[in-house]
């Protein structure tokens, strides 16, 4: 299919010259079938054999079981370990290592239950070592990044209705009881964990729904913010990225709606942001997105997972987008994982679709 090309002008959207980078699918690479919520997928070498495995969050608001799927190193998943003993309503699993030992440990976050963290055991699979006391609640996703500074992951859970949810990690494979942030605020269905203003800290970017707008966190120092609000981004916005996208040193945002738009809010000096230029807009809601440099040209792509054909929108590293459907068919994404997938050095993409199958899509 002839790629569509866009680029940013002044809030205005304007054809631009590009190649489509190419994918390809197959049935072999495909993996759970119809019937299964999955919500998100994760990449980690969970069995310490030099590729990446796929971990799975299942249900969403139903009881399913999580899974691993093991990479047979070409990118067919062809065996799988459970993830737990029991089903659960999972929105996402987050892989670190939680307890310093070298081998990726895991937290499932799930809709109105605990989070659940499970240590890596080699061939026994993963054990439960905690239930993290304070979480629960409407949770629809995570993000993990060291945002008190103190040489621990940390995990952030967002929240659809509540505050969001630090919680601190203590190095030895268990979280601290969650901590609501100050200044979050109801609505909250993804984000991202970027340094934002350049001193060090991590900063977030909380994407809201229901008429709520997106909040940008500014870390003041130990895991504490103060909250500015994204001018213009009033809405429904399930997802959010935050890297720069016109390369003029400065972090900009990227929210992705469920109308259908992918809306730049250009990063100024002292956390001000650009009004919303769309620079991608088509049928079906965005649910999932994902970054990575997939055409080698120092620049960030973006994938968007959606109701409807999934899309790559290709960077020129200033401002423009060539927008190229990918191959996968008519699914309803809710989750994308990047990463090399058969060892060629190429970017490869894992699809989460909620009742059809998920699936491998591989970089030519």
């Amino acid at each position: 299919m002839k790629p569509a090309l866009f680029a940013l002008v002044a809030g205005a959207i304007l054809p631009l010259p590009a190649a489509a980078q190419e994918f390809r699918d197959s049935p072999f690479l495909a993996f759970e079938w119809e019937g299964k919520l999955t919500a998100d997928v994760t990449l980690a070498d969970i069995d310490g054999d030099g590729d990446l495995d796929v971990l799975a969050a299942n249900g969403r608001h139903w009881a399913q079981q999580d899974w691993a799927y093991l990479n047979l190193g070409n990118g067919r998943l062809l065996e799988a370990w459970p993830i737990g003993t029991g089903l659960g309503a999972s929105y996402t699993v987050v892989s670190g290592d939680f307890d310093g030992d070298g081998d990726p440990d895991l937290a499932v976050v799930r809709d109105s239950l605990p989070v659940l963290v499970y240590a890596n055991r080699s061939a026994e699979g993963f054990v439960e070592v905690q239930s993290v006391a304070g979480t629960g609640g409407a949770a629809r996703g995570a993000v993990i990044a060291d945002v008190d500074g103190d040489g621990n992951e940390d995990i952030v859970v967002f929240r659809r209705r509540g505050a969001d949810l630090l919680l601190r990690g203590m190095g030895d494979g268990r979280f601290a009881e969650a901590e609501e942030i100050d200044g979050s605020g109801d609505g909250t269905t993804g984000g991202d964990a970027v340094d934002l203003d350049g001193d060090g800290d991590i900063d977030l970017v909380l994407a809201c729904r229901d008429d709520n707008a997106t909040q940008v966190l500014e870390n003041t120092g130990g895991g504490r913010f103060t909250v500015h609000t994204l001018e213009g981004s009033t809405g429904d916005h399930r997802k959010a990225l935050a890297r720069d996208f016109d390369g003029d040193g400065i972090i900009d945002i990227v929210l992705g709606g469920a109308d259908g738009l992918i809306e730049l809010f250009v990063g100024r000096q002292g956390l001000r942001y650009s009004a919303p230029a769309t620079v991608f807009a088509g049928e079906g809601a965005v649910q999932a997105l994902a970054v990575a440099d997939f055409d080698g040209n120092d620049a960030p792509d973006l994938v968007i997972g959606r109701e409807g054909i999934n899309v790559l929108l290709s960077g020129d590293g200033k401002g423009g987008f060539t927008a190229t459907e990918l191959p996968g068919g008519d699914g309803d994404t809710y989750g994308l994982a990047l990463g090399d997938m058969n060892g060629d050095g190429k970017t490869d993409i894992v699809v989460a679709n909620s009742e059809s199958e998920n699936a491998v899509i591989l970089a030519r």
